[in-house]
């Protein structure tokens, strides 16, 4: 016997907490679903399709910037999945020096332990022990949002392979010049004791006092020069005056000695042209040990560097400050300053601060001997990429921005003071020579003797992450090339923020162009930065911000991904509110009920699957095109649909896919066809209702494949249950519909027609108040040739209650409502249907209403004083407002004509 169909394969509502667990444990990642194959490429032929996952943090959880950064990811690599490209995502984690060794150092700071008591073999010990224990929680977080990524390649930055590839590198650019060891002024983060690079150092505003001291001038007696600094525990370490050579106020003194207050050193007055005359006194103190810009003009003028604030935070100097903490120091002096009568006032000073992201303090500018590569050399070749379209920023503007930074870049400190990360591979003999090599072995080797002490720091995690691209497909510099990297290398897209296009897009450019002489990728997709409602950015100290895991729960991981996507238009900032889901469980619920009321009627007009699949198997719609029915309309409108959805993923528009997807879906499919479908079953013929749902389920299946990029699990689910499909089947391994330039081009005038009157009608009964449940008559009259009435006026008649006739070829009825649509002329006597005297009584009142607010735009917008006055938009919305009124007018007063008549 056959097997029954039934609406009832599918739950009268859709539970999303039990299909989500389903699909994502128990069918996607154990089935290899969205596992790829460098053989398929190689041998097959496949178009490969690479996608590169920043690799988050191993101590992070999940965020709405993760969930709108690896959605948009997913829709990519889903896409090129279904166009039948061998699709390849590959995931990982970052080993994050500087948060990670802070995260173990205050658990064992509860047991009442350091690093140090360890030792650093102990420690790391420690460190690797936790990372296994909760280093894969943003793993699991993320297939939670259910991501499509070849799981079987999950790579972590300290893993063997990009350990010997980050040696490799440091090796092979120290051979070749481009990194030195060398003194240079670094952000120093005094409580985690490390250099931070510039991504790791968050801008805050801050109020300092801005102190204006005097220095006398050496041999003039009562003349000085006065500076202003936000930093006076750095006078102690002054070596220099510096004021601007076209500044006429002090280009007297320049030559001159003046006196440091409380060090009493003499110190030079020097002509520079750093120096900005506008601020403060345009005198500036040149303090090179504490400021990078202030180092460079110490080099330019060979001054001497003295610095007086230690690793620690804490005053180092000979002045009687030593040991105090530097801001306890800063008051301090300021003090002392008053005392000595060198202080002539202070200020109260709002400016940009450094703070350290991760244990938030100021950072110190800190003259350190540092580990750097020599950036200009390879930044010029990345710039040529990015120049000549090798690689392609999306949104395009963002390239000025990787332009600028690029054509003004300074070298990359890469050594930490740290313990766990790659150790740098350097080794110092007893006369200080250093010796870099892949291992003791090899430095003993190279110096010739045993007596070595390798280096005590670590790279900065960048310097793994910028190799990513290749590290991910097996790259260890060892080899020339691999099966994968020959399959994958280039990858495709990159999507990641802009904030981090200095510190890993540009740099992962320049070692792809390096080391393998190509770029490591083809598109970079810059996400939108997600603010909450009132368009401040997320954060934990704002409480604005939502948890994902959360969201997920109550909404459904669906409902977010949508969401997220629906309003994230490409280089726009994106505002986030949790309510906001309602829109994409919404639509998730509006699928679902779609879905059983099109099984409920394929039960009803199939009676059994043998039937349904032969039927379903062999759907032709091509000769729907040379009949006036719904039918040939929603394939029209489904087809051009499929060619704007195509054409927005060329342009990286992901959000532009959502929304022709949602529309198409709620207002063609929903609102009309299917609701045109429940008409047209009703008293047809077993063909002619087999021909009508299986448009309908044709349809609704490519709905469901061009959906599935952002929203996996209902489209999943509910694709299964279209015909019976084996568990180890899915929607993702399935072809992506394309859309037939024919369909497109065809009009479904027909039927487009039929719509807008349907709409009209609609708004007249509703403009005139008559009830829904009463029957009208509908009157038409059509140009010569029309044939709508005989064609669909049963289905217009079903759709708006009317009784639908051929209006009279000459005049209008009397007292009826009226409207012309495509040239069609409809009528609706209203005699019947309402009562004249309260509609005339409404339409009067509201009239009234109307006609006084007129009159006050108009005598608003008369008065010169406010035209004048006003910014130009909101007298432009006064305008807008007054044609809106004018239209509202001239409609309300044409009703009462007609009750009139």
């Amino acid at each position: 016997m056959s097997e029954q169909l039934t609406e009832a394969n599918l739950d009268k509502t859709y539970n999303h907490h039990e299909v989500e667990q389903r699909w994502q444990s128990a069918h996607w990642e154990p089935l290899g679903t969205f596992e790829a194959e460098s053989g398929n490429v190689i041998c097959a032929g496949k178009e490969p399709y690479t996608v590169l996952m920043p690799p988050p943090n191993v101590t992070g959880s999940l965020t709405l910037g993760h969930v709108l950064n690896h959605t948009l990811q997913d829709i990519f690599i889903r896409y090129q999945r279904m166009q039948g490209c061998e699709s390849l995502w590959l995931p990982g984690t970052d080993h994050a020096g500087i948060a990670t060794q802070t995260v173990v150092e205050k658990k064992l700071r509860k047991e009442g332990i350091t690093r140090h008591d360890l030792g650093r073999k102990e420690f790391l010990e420690h460190v690797w022990q936790w990372r296994d224990e909760y280093g894969g929680l943003i793993v699991r977080q993320l297939k939670r949002l259910g991501i499509s990524c070849d799981w079987r390649r999950n790579l972590f930055t300290m893993d063997e392979g990009p350990s010997r590839a980050v040696r490799h590198a440091f090796i092979s650019l120290y051979r070749d010049g481009l990194i030195y060891r060398g003194k240079r002024i670094i952000n120093w983060c005094p409580v985690s004791q490390t250099a931070l690079s510039d991504e790791e150092v968050i801008m805050k505003p801050r109020r300092d006092k801005l102190a204006y001291v005097r220095y006398p001038i050496v041999g003039r007696s009562g003349e000085y020069i006065t500076i202003a600094t936000v930093r006076p525990e750095t006078i102690l370490a002054d070596v220099a005056i510096a004021v601007n050579p076209e500044d006429p106020r002090y280009r007297h003194l320049v030559g001159s000695l003046a006196a440091v207050p409380l060090a009493g050193r003499h110190v030079p007055i020097i002509a520079d042209s750093y120096v900005d005359i506008e601020f403060g006194t345009g005198a500036l103190k040149i303090t090179p040990a504490h400021d990078p810009n202030d180092y460079e003009v110490a080099l330019r003028h060979n001054l001497p560097v003295i610095s007086v604030v230690g690793r620690d935070g804490r005053m180092t100097d000979e002045f009687g400050y030593r040991g105090m903490d530097r801001f306890d120091a800063r008051e301090k002096i300021l003090a002392d300053l008053e005392d000595e009568g060198a202080l002539d006032r202070t200020e109260e000073y709002e400016h940009n601060v450094g703070y350290s992201e991760r244990a938030d303090v100021v950072v110190e500018p800190y003259l350190s001997e540092q580990w750097f590569v020599r950036m200009k050399p390879l930044a010029e070749t990345a710039l040529d990429a990015v120049n000549e379209g090798k690689v392609a920023f999306h949104p395009a503007h963002w390239i000025n921005t990787y332009r600028h930074w690029m054509e003004n870049i300074q070298d990359w400190c890469i050594s930490r003071q740290l313990w766990w990360g790659h150790r740098i591979p350097a080794w110092y003999d007893e006369e200080g020579r250093i010796w870099v090599a892949d291992s003791y072995e090899e430095a003993c080797r190279l110096a010739g003797t045993d007596k070595l002490v390798q280096d005590e720091d670590v790279l900065d995690t960048w310097f793994s992450s910028w190799l990513w691209p290749m590290t991910t497909l097996g790259w260890t510099g060892e080899e020339e090339s691999n099966p994968e990297l020959e399959a994958f290398y280039p990858t495709n897209t990159l999507v990641t923020g802009p904030d981090i296009i200095f510190f890993w897009v540009a740099r992962m450019i320049m070692a792809g162009l390096y080391f393998k002489n190509e770029v490591p990728f083809r598109d970079v997709y810059f996400t939108s930065i997600i603010r909450d409602l009132k368009g401040r950015k997320l954060s934990k100290s704002l409480g604005n911000s939502p948890d994902p895991l959360k969201v997920m729960d109550s909404y459904g991981t669906d409902a977010l991904r949508f969401t997220i996507v629906y309003i994230a238009p490409l280089g726009q900032d994106v505002l986030f509110g949790e309510e906001k889901c309602e829109l994409g469980r919404n639509f998730a619920t509006k699928i679902w009920n779609a879905a059983r009321l099109v099984f409920m009627n394929r039960e009803k007009v199939f009676g059994d699957m043998e039937t349904f699949r032969a039927a379903h198997d062999a759907f032709d719609a091509n000769h729907l095109m040379q009949e006036e029915t719904p039918e040939r309309w929603i394939l029209h409108r489904y087809h051009a649909m499929l060619q704007a959805y195509h054409q927005s993923f060329e342009q990286f528009r992901l959000n532009d896919i959502v929304k022709l997807i949602y529309e198409f879906f709620r207002s063609d499919y929903c609102d009309w066809y299917l609701e045109t479908m429940k008409v047209s079953l009703a008293g047809a013929s077993v063909e002619r209702s087999r021909h009508v749902v299986s448009v309908a389920l044709h349809v609704f299946e490519g709905v469901l494949k061009v959906l599935h990029p952002v929203m996996p699990f209902i489209t999943d689910e509910i694709w299964h249950h279209i015909v019976p499909r084996g568990q180890e089947k899915s929607i993702a391994r399935t072809a992506m519909p394309g859309a037939s330039a024919a369909w497109v081009q065809d009009s479904a005038s027909g039927f487009e027609k039929v719509r807008k009157i349907v709409s009209e009608v609609r708004s007249i009964r509703a403009l005139f108040g008559v009830p829904h449940e009463m029957t009208a008559e509908l009157l038409l009259r059509e140009p010569d040739g029309g044939n709508l009435v005989n064609a669909y006026g049963d289905l217009i008649g079903s759709l708006v209650r009317c009784n639908v006739h051929r209006a009279p070829q000459d005049g209008r009825p009397s007292q009826a409502a009226g409207a012309v649509v495509d040239g069609c002329e409809l009528f609706i006597p209203l005699q019947g249907l309402i009562s004249f005297e309260k509609e005339t009584a409404r339409l009067q009142k509201e009239l009234e209403s109307v006609s006084s607010y007129v009159t006050r735009l108009e005598k608003k917008l008369a008065n010169k004083g406010f035209v004048d006055n006003a910014p130009e938009e909101v007298v432009a919305g006064e305008k807008q407002k007054l044609a809106e009124a004018l239209g509202n007018l001239e409609k309300l007063t044409a009703n009462m004509d007609v009750l009139a008549s």
